[in-house]
C-alpha cells in the first residue's frame, strides 16, 4: 500500500508531532498554538508544492545562518589575548645587607634595575626608607628601553648602634610596580685602634724619614707625616676598624733629597 500525501497547517503538524510523542510516553508543548484548530480547506498539488519548497529553503537558511555564526564565534574565542604594552622591572640585587658598619663610617652597595621586558618602561620615582639608608647616583623619571639596565648606589651611614631594617620602593608603569628592594644593616660602635710601624735605621747619613700610607698594596700613597720623622718608628693612630692598610718608608737627607720606598708591609686593624 503507497503512502499518501499529507498537507497540515503548522497547527495540524504540530499536533501530529505532539500524538507522535504521546505514544512514547512525552509531550511536546508549544507555547501560543491551538491544536483544536478547523482543519482549512485543502490545497492543490501545485500549492501544496510551493509551500514545501519555500518551507524547504527557509529550513535551510537558518541552518545555514546558525552555521555561520557558531564559525564565527569559533573563530573569536580561539583568538590570543593581545601582548602586554608594558616592560617588565628587575632589581639585582632584591635584598641588600650591608653586615656591620660603624657608627659614623658609612658602606655603599650598587642596585641594578633592568628592564627585561618586550617595550619601553619608565621608572617615575625611587623612595628610600629606614633610618640610615640614602640612595644616589640616578634621577627620576627614569625610561629604560627593552633590555637595558641602569644603576643606582644606595648607602648605610649608621648613627647608632643596633639592627636597622629599610627599603626602596620603585613605582614605574612596569607590569610589576611597585618594585620593592629590602634593606639591611647594623650600626655597631668603633674602638680606636692605631698601628705601629718600625724599621731599621738607614745606613746613609739622613736628616729623618717620611712615612707613607696606600689603601691597596702597592699603591698608590699618602704622606701620613709632617715633619720629618726623627726615630725610627711611627704610630698611625688614623686607621678605621676592619680595613686593611700598607705602608712603606723612605729616608730625607740633608738636602732633601728622598731614597726610594722601603720593602711593604701591611697592616689589617680589626673590626670593631
Amino acid at each position: 500500500m503507497s503512502p499518501r500525501p499529507v498537507s497540515c497547517e503548522p497547527s495540524e503538524l504540530y499536533a501530529a508531532l505532539v500524538g507522535k510523542s504521546e505514544q512514547k510516553g512525552h509531550m511536546i508543548l508549544f507555547p501560543g498554538r491551538t491544536l483544536n484548530r478547523p482543519q482549512a480547506p485543502a490545497l492543490s498539488r501545485d500549492q501544496n508544492s510551493v509551500r514545501r519548497n519555500t518551507r524547504a529553503w527557509e529550513w535551510v537558511c537558518a541552518l545555514f545562518c546558525l552555521i555561520a555564526t557558531a564559525g564565527c564565534a569559533g573563530v573569536v574565542s580561539q583568538s590570543p589575548p593581545p601582548p602586554s604594552a608594558n616592560g617588565q622591572l628587575g632589581a639585582t640585587p632584591g635584598s641588600v645587607d650591608f653586615g656591620s658598619v660603624g657608627v659614623g663610617v658609612s658602606s655603599t652597595q650598587t642596585v641594578t634595575f633592568s628592564n627585561s621586558g618586550s617595550s619601553t618602561l619608565t621608572i617615575s620615582r625611587a623612595a628610600v626608607s629606614g633610618a640610615g639608608f640614602t640612595m644616589a647616583g640616578q634621577t627620576f623619571p627614569l625610561t629604560l628601553s627593552a633590555g637595558r639596565s641602569s644603576s643606582v648606589n644606595v648607602q648605610f651611614a649608621p648613627t647608632v648602634t643596633g639592627s636597622t631594617t629599610g627599603s626602596v620602593s620603585v613605582v614605574s608603569n612596569a607590569t610589576n610596580s611597585p618594585t620593592t628592594i629590602t634593606l639591611l644593616g647594623t650600626g655597631v660602635q668603633l674602638i680606636a685602634h692605631s698601628a705601629a710601624l718600625s724599621w731599621t735605621a738607614s745606613t746613609s747619613v739622613v736628616t729623618g724619614y717620611n712615612v707613607y700610607r696606600g689603601a691597596v698594596s702597592g699603591g698608590p700613597y699618602t704622606l701620613m707625616n709632617a715633619p720629618l720623622v726623627i726615630l725610627t718608628n711611627y704610630t698611625d693612630n688614623t686607621v678605621l676598624s676592619g680595613q686593611p692598610y700598607f705602608y712603606v718608608v723612605t729616608a730625607v737627607d740633608a738636602n732633601n733629597v728622598e731614597s726610594a720606598y722601603s720593602n711593604e708591609v701591611s697592616a689589617v686593624i680589626p673590626f670593631p
